[in-house]
């Protein structure tokens, strides 16, 4: 029996990055080929296949909406082409997370305005963001990319850590702390990645799971890198997250399902 307290989905990014344009299909496929591995799986989307990409319309948009439907729960990852501070983009992308089902969308801290350490959000409108995106069901998710703990630290310093309250949590994307050199040695020699997630355990709604080998965002099935996963899960475990978990895996094979079925069986061999 599957004893997960946090619910476990697939991203559909992996379907168009990093390969041909001609072999992409449409976001509702995407969505579709990870829906039906397993019933029980959630979604993570986004509004359009690559960065310049205008956003999903008309029946490729409606594809999208239906496939969303069978999903055990659906997030939303805000498009590269909106990584940079813009309130009013933002706001478009909470919409459009509110018309698929999504009940999180994923931002970087450039989404913020945050770019190097030192620079400040501008509180005020943040909230009023998570104002907005509390009156549509859409909760906010902070990413941690590389070296990020000053900003993550800054949002919730400034906003609290409280997502309830705040109606913004932290996501933490393992393969992106896998690659961090910001955080102090642990006690028990824990690696950057648990170290990751204990920090943030009480802000924790959202994870993005993946594997690399420590020197770049390879977004690889777990094994295939370095990331030691039994600790990882352990830990994901001993904190108590209930929230919901998504494999960013792109696989080197023609579509990404098998990648991904790959690293269920590992979280299922645990549970």
């Amino acid at each position: 029996m599957d004893e997960r307290a946090y619910r476990v989905g697939a991203s559909i990014w992996g379907f168009f990055s990093r390969r041909r344009p001609e072999t992409w299909p449409t976001l509702g496929k995407a969505a579709t080929s990870i829906l039906s591995l397993d019933e029980s799986l959630g979604v993570e989307v986004w509004a359009s296949r690559e960065r310049e990409e205008p956003e999903a319309t008309g029946a490729n948009f409606d594809d999208l909406v239906r496939a969303c439907r069978s999903a055990a729960f659906v997030s939303v990852h805000t498009r590269g082409l909106f990584w940079h501070w813009d309130p009013k983009k933002l706001r478009h992308e909470i919409e459009f997370a509110r018309t698929v089902g999504g009940e999180t969308l994923v931002i970087h801290p450039v989404c913020l305005g945050l770019k190097r350490p030192g620079e400040r959000i501008d509180v005020d409108e943040v909230q009023r963001i998570a104002v907005f995106g509390r009156a549509r069901g859409v909760r906010l998710a902070l990413e941690n990319v590389r070296d990020s703990i000053w900003s993550l630290d800054h949002v919730l310093d400034a906003l609290g850590t409280d997502p309830e309250e705040s109606n913004l949590g932290i996501c933490i994307d393992v393969g992106h702390a896998h690659l961090s050199a910001d955080t102090e040695p642990h006690a028990d020699g824990a690696a950057a990645v648990s170290t990751y997630l204990r920090r943030y355990a009480q802000s924790l709604i959202h994870l993005h799971l993946h594997d690399n080998h420590g020197e770049r965002d390879e977004h690889l099935a777990f094994g295939e890198g370095t990331i030691e996963w039994d600790r990882t899960l352990g830990t994901i475990d001993e904190i108590g997250f209930d929230g919901t978990a998504v494999l960013e895996i792109h696989g080197s094979e023609d579509d990404p399902t098998d990648a991904i079925k790959r690293s269920l069986d590992v979280i299922r061999r645990r549970a």
